[in-house]
């Protein structure tokens, strides 16, 4: 029977070591939540980093066993894996010039050989799992190199690939060093997918202009395959949430709220901590409203709601501390 490897940087539990002992936990991220539904439909997989370091291979196995019996195998990383390919190369690189933040991109050797490197990880975990018939779907900017690794182990496989962040012009694109690595691995895809067509488009003038592939109508043609783009806006999982809306809970916290802001407005403000998501701009830009408009002074409350992120990375330590 025929299965779905979904394959991201993180699987959709994550485990905790805590007082000498493990507990398994789900994870938060938006993407487990919006392919929950397709991981859980009959024998499918998910691969993906569990989000710890092992101390030894007992329990490396432990885990394994129970990740196993709820359809998840793990790759495991090292701690300097997690510095320079994740903390590094996909974070300090990757996620600020695809976000237009390229002035603090960081460019480091290391970084990139550390990108291969578990890319190649990965890839070796998905070949140990990977059945003849099985479709490979293979997740987000950590992972962009596999696609190709995979298509060169494995010729006939099936394999699509989504990103779940922008895709830049290719202004952008073309001042990474390894752009035309990074566009290769994901053409060895044979499904390429984008949150809308602006990406979409973006990819395929890189494609164009840096490879000098022919690329129309969404479809890019490789001098050994053809390539198929289009873009799938992603929903949410509108019944968890409406769900949630209607609880007990949430209805409690509500009228808290409402009681202690009785006669003000409420702007609300739910963010990851992230210098994309605008943080300290919307804390400046509500100050001036209060400074130009005195008379809203008393009459407005801005609740911001702020998720702690990737402290490790020194753009987002930085953040924090302002």
């Amino acid at each position: 029977m025929s299965r779905t490897l979904i394959v991201s940087n993180r699987l959709p539990t994550k485990v905790l070591s805590t007082d000498d002992s493990l507990t398994f936990q789900p994870s938060e991220g938006g993407l487990a939540t919006g392919l929950g539904s397709i991981y859980r439909d009959g024998n499918n997989l998910w691969i993906g980093w569990p989000g710890l370091f092992v101390q030894d291979e007992p329990e490396e196995e432990y885990i394994r066993t129970e990740l196993r019996a709820d359809n998840m195998a793990p790759v495991f990383l090292t701690e300097s894996e997690i510095r320079d390919f994740y903390e590094g190369f996909s974070n300090s690189t990757l996620w600020p010039t695809f976000h237009y933040f390229s002035e603090l991109a960081v460019y480091e050797q290391a970084h990139w050989d550390a990108y291969v490197a578990v890319n190649q990880k990965f890839c070796d975990a998905v070949l140990a799992e990977a059945g003849p018939e099985d479709t490979i779907w293979v997740h987000d900017y950590q992972l962009l190199l596999l696609p190709e690794m995979l298509r060169k182990a494995r010729p006939e496989a099936s394999i699509g690939f989504f990103l779940h962040i922008p895709f830049p012009s290719q202004e952008l694109i073309r001042v990474l060093p390894w752009r035309e690595q990074l566009l290769r691995g994901m053409l060895g895809a044979d499904l390429i997918g984008f949150h809308t067509f602006g990406y979409m488009r973006h990819f395929l003038s890189a494609v164009s202009h840096l490879l000098g592939f022919p690329a129309q109508n969404g479809q890019i043609e490789t001098p050994t395959r053809s390539v198929r783009v289009d873009a799938f806006p992603m929903g949410i999982d509108y019944k968890r949430y409406a769900e949630a809306a209607a609880s007990e809970t949430t209805a409690a916290h509500m009228a808290e709220y409402r009681e202690a802001l009785r006669d003000t407005r409420v702007i609300l403000s739910i963010d990851r901590l992230d210098y994309t998501k605008g943080i300290a701009q919307r804390l400046r830009a509500f100050d001036l409203l209060l400074q130009r408009y005195p008379e809203w002074r008393g009459q407005v409350s801005l609740i911001m709601l702020v998720v702690p992120s990737r402290d490790q990375v020194a753009q987002y330590a930085s953040l924090k501390e302002e």
